[in-house]
């Protein structure tokens, strides 16, 4: 049994705005600035640092947010000490043929409850999958920078 895990939403600037008057409405006009800029900040730098935490198991499912080709970079960790970690590099020139290019660049096991257990990272034809190797669950950090 396996949850749907949601994408994340990404914040968006509005596709236009009413700009006050600076003449006729000076108490707005400057507040106005502030809050444009405060959007403009969160709509670009949130799209720099997009990490987000999913369950992994045994079984493969599918990495949420990752399209299904392009060229990317992914880091996961687990949300606890002791947990498996990694960075992979994977790579799919078409979504509807397993990928071929998946490279572990740095692999750790867990230690502990983790101990000897490793993250498995896998292609299908329509996405790009990851699971353990061990009998326990947990949580894990997830960041992607890709193409896509």
């Amino acid at each position: 049994m396996s949850a749907e895990i949601p994408e994340v939403e990404l914040p968006f600037l509005p596709p236009n705005t009413i700009m006050p008057s600076p003449v006729e409405q000076q108490d707005l006009f400057e507040p106005y600035f502030n809050r444009l800029y405060e959007d403009i900040a969160l709509a670009v730098n949130s799209r720099d640092f997009v990490a987000f935490s999913i369950p992994i198991s045994s079984t493969a499912a599918n990495i949420p947010n990752l399209p299904n080709f392009g060229a990317f970079f992914i880091a996961i960790s687990g949300t606890e000490s002791g947990m498996p970690s990694g960075t992979w590099a994977l790579v799919k020139s078409d979504e509807n043929v397993a990928g071929i290019g998946l490279a572990g660049i740095t692999l750790q096991a867990g230690t502990g409850t983790w101990a000897g257990i490793n993250l498995v990272i896998t292609s299908t034809a329509d996405n790009f999958q990851i699971a353990h190797t061990g009998t326990v669950s947990g949580s894990f950090n997830i960041r992607i920078a890709g193409t896509q």
